[in-house]
């Protein structure tokens, strides 16, 4: 330590320039005890120190040296650090319960009243003569209805509570057979690119529920890229559980049981999420594209957990990239 540059041998240049006008003021008798900041060690690891200052004086008063006192507190700091993973798993979970009670009740009295709106709409459409200008105003208002009695159950997939049957499948030949639904939606300036590996990973999964999250997926894809030229990338493969990230990971309550998953990553070159906006984009109604959206994603979401699966989310200034994993199926297939 004798004769270095503190700032430059022990600290990351970031630090160093945060913590040069902390050192001047404890040099002029203006302590900032308390303060922690990371410091490299002699192997090379980072460790977190928290300093008490003292300003050393000669018996003229004058300033001759400071005593900083530092204290290790890496194990404390990695404490908080779980607590505050355990407190926002703890707040998912939550909100998820209380969405779920929420949405239930929603889907119980709006089906309810929607029905027999549904049903009154039937009888007079049946009761007018036939080619009559009013059939067509109540037919425009049985499809309003019908499309928000979609709503409900949307909300119900989000929460996992939607029923169906699953049965295995190749993930990358079903993604192949979708092909032509994914392409139709696709504008000129940006082009649809597919790495689907034959045989792929077997999932044993509702099909009608993957088909939905696909789309949602692709859709979400090509809306980043807007009108811009633009590539959206479609992969199927196989990866081991110690490659799935940590970081942007939901459900944040999430723990792998296997050793592998099948992984479906969907990646645009579009403009990318901000990072504050990451963590509520699969919350429903929520969009940072306009007004009335924001049930695509939540439904991806609300689809991979009633799949016992996990979503990740990786994002730049030129991109993202959502990677699905889901269980993989030892079975064979059909």
């Amino acid at each position: 330590v004798k004769g270095k540059d503190w700032f430059e041998t022990f600290l990351t240049p970031e630090i160093g320039r945060t913590i040069k006008p902390l050192f001047q003021k404890a040099v002029n008798d203006i302590h900032t005890s308390g303060n922690v900041n990371p410091i490299i060690t002699k192997d090379g690891r980072t460790i977190f120190v928290e300093w008490f200052d003292k300003t050393l004086k000669d018996k003229e008063g004058r300033t001759v040296g400071l005593l900083a006192i530092g204290q290790d507190i890496s194990e404390r700091k990695q404490a908080e650090t779980e607590r505050k993973k355990l407190r926002a798993q703890l707040t998912q979970a939550q909100k998820a319960e209380s969405l779920g009670r929420m949405a239930g009740a929603i889907a119980h009295i709006f089906n309810n009243q929607l029905g027999a709106v549904i049903g009154y709409l039937e009888l007079a459409i049946e009761d007018l003569p036939r080619g009559s200008k009013p059939i067509t105003m109540l037919t425009n208002a049985m499809q309003g209805a019908l499309k928000a009695a979609q709503v409900s159950g949307l909300m119900l997939t989000y929460l996992g509570q939607t029923s169906g049957s699953s049965v295995p499948m190749d993930l990358s030949e079903f993604c192949r057979q979708s092909m032509p639904s994914l392409r139709a939606g696709n504008s000129q300036s940006i082009i649809l690119n597919v790495n689907l590996p034959s045989p792929g990973p077997t999932v044993k999964a509702n099909a009608n529920q993957i088909q939905q999250m696909l789309i949602n997926l692709v859709t979400n894809a090509r809306e980043a890229v807007g009108e811009n030229q633009g590539t959206v990338t479609l992969t199927v493969k196989t990866v081991p559980q110690t490659d799935i990230s940590d970081e942007h990971r939901y459900p944040t309550d999430w723990q792998a049981e296997n050793a592998a998953y099948a992984c479906l990553e969907v990646t645009d070159t579009g403009g990318g999420i901000a990072n504050d906006a990451i963590d509520k984009i699969f919350d429903p109604f929520f969009s940072t594209k306009f007004t009335g959206r924001g049930l695509g994603l939540p439904v991806v979401f609300g689809i991979v957990r009633a799949h016992d699966g996990v979503i990740t989310v990786a994002s730049e200034d030129q991109g993202t990239t959502f990677r699905v994993f889901l269980p993989l199926f030892a079975g064979e297939i059909p």
